[in-house]
């Protein structure tokens, strides 16, 4: 026998927020070894802006528990999609260092899809590429929110991503594309080119 649907709010439009780790709205991956293969990425939010999710996860709580289970949620008994910005969660496990694009005043959400999102930058019709939509730029997403409930992990609101439009460039968070070419590129002069274009006179070193 199939299990309970659980209620999940209709889509709506984040506010503008900053993306991390967007590859994974182009790559489906596990979290776990044999888990199931999931889109998904972090959003990062100014806590000025989190009143219009919070509103949205009460829908979805009150929609499964009922008001009670707002009771529940102010006591951690159900739990919360949104991680502080300074939190545990935000820093590097291994050197305790924030990771980046994380700090005081923000917040984020990690939502997650099965099937892959719309990622839209200039264009309605064509799908984004990932030298786009890279980490660290801005957009807004479409989202909803849907409630769980685990054996051993209780009761739970997360968040679905069905599509991310970017907005913005931003500084690149990690590695990945960020290397300023200008600052390290070498000219490679070819060995059968003549004397006088090399060193990088090109062309122009033939009439001089």
């Amino acid at each position: 026998m199939a299990g309970k649907k659980m209620f999940r709010t209709d889509d709506f439009k984040s506010p503008t927020m900053r993306g991390s780790y967007l590859q994974g709205l182009f790559k489906a991956r596990a979290n776990a070894e044999g888990g199931t293969e999931k889109f998904g990425c972090t959003l990062i939010g100014e806590n000025k802006d989190r009143a219009v999710l919070e509103a949205e996860v009460k829908k979805c709580i009150v929609g499964e528990w009922g008001e009670k289970g707002l009771e529940r949620a102010a006591k951690g008994l159900i739990k919360s999609p949104f991680l502080d910005g300074d939190g545990k969660e935000a820093h590097n496990k291994k050197t305790g260092d924030l990771n980046p694009g994380m700090g005081a005043g923000l917040f984020f959400i990690r939502p997650s899809a099965i099937f892959e999102p719309a990622v839209r930058y200039k264009s309605r019709s064509i799908q984004a590429s990932p030298e786009e939509v890279y980490s660290g730029c801005y957009g807004f997403a479409v989202l909803n929110c849907y409630a769980w409930s685990h054996p051993t992990n209780g009761d739970g609101v997360s968040f679905g991503i069905a599509m991310f439009q970017k907005t913005g460039d931003g500084e690149r968070l990690g590695g990945g594309g960020g290397v300023d070419v200008d600052k390290w590129y070498e000219t490679v002069e070819s060995s059968d080119a003549p004397a006088e274009t090399k060193g990088g006179a090109g062309a122009g070193g033939l009439f001089g």
